[in-house]
């Protein structure tokens, strides 16, 4: 019998990404490029639902669901969500995403007859006009992301990446503990033009 295997899509969760929030970023605008391909790969002649997993941090909470209108794009509906990973999420979905089913912030089980699309951003310290400045060891900390979404993983620990400025330091942990279970990994591209590491990568894990 062939082994069970699911698909994780990780995208950044960055609101540059959102053309009408950020219509001068042809970084974001390539990152979000990329990941609509692999949304078109994976959705595009099936049926298969999405669970999405990021940050349901206070910070980032909405009480105008389903909009950006928080962000100053009030003229983009979703549908749902109300915490801006997810309105990112969605927005990079299209027109898949009305096949979202579930929304949760972790990887404690993640679902074999599902797409699981993960937000998840690096160290917000690589530049001097980066959000958290220019942080020692947000580089490093930068090419670990890029070699564990390709597939490279050594340990690191939640104080190391707050150290280097990661917000969201316990989903990539939880990636880090993945790992394991990952077969192929492919990171498809990365950005660091706005001091922050926003990246794009695949994953199929045995179930």
């Amino acid at each position: 019998m062939e082994a069970v295997k699911t698909t994780l899509i990780i995208m950044s969760g960055s609101p540059a990404l959102v053309s009408e929030l950020a219509p001068l970023d042809t970084a974001g605008a390539h990152l979000l490029g990329q990941v609509r391909d692999l949304f078109d790969d994976h959705l595009g002649t099936t049926d298969t639902p999405v669970d999405l997993v990021g940050s349901r941090a206070p910070e980032w909470y909405t009480g105008h669901t389903g909009s950006f209108r928080a962000w100053g794009a009030p003229q983009v509906q979703l549908g749902g969500g109300n915490h801006l990973p997810e309105l990112v999420q969605r927005y990079a979905l299209g027109r898949y995403a009305d096949r979202v089913r579930g929304v949760r912030d972790n990887l404690a089980s993640i679902s074999t007859d599902a797409l699981t699309v993960v937000a998840v951003d690096g160290s917000t310290g690589l530049t001097q006009r980066a959000p958290s400045s220019l942080v020692e060891g947000a580089a490093e900390v930068d090419g670990w992301c890029r070699a564990l979404l390709g597939g490279q993983c050594e340990a690191r620990t939640e104080q190391e990446l707050v150290d280097a400025a990661v917000r969201e330091p316990q989903l990539w942990l939880e990636l880090a503990d993945l790992a394991g279970r990952v077969e192929t990994a492919e990171l498809i591209a990365a950005d660091t033009s706005h001091g922050v590491g926003r990246y794009v990568a695949v994953w199929t894990v045995a179930g």
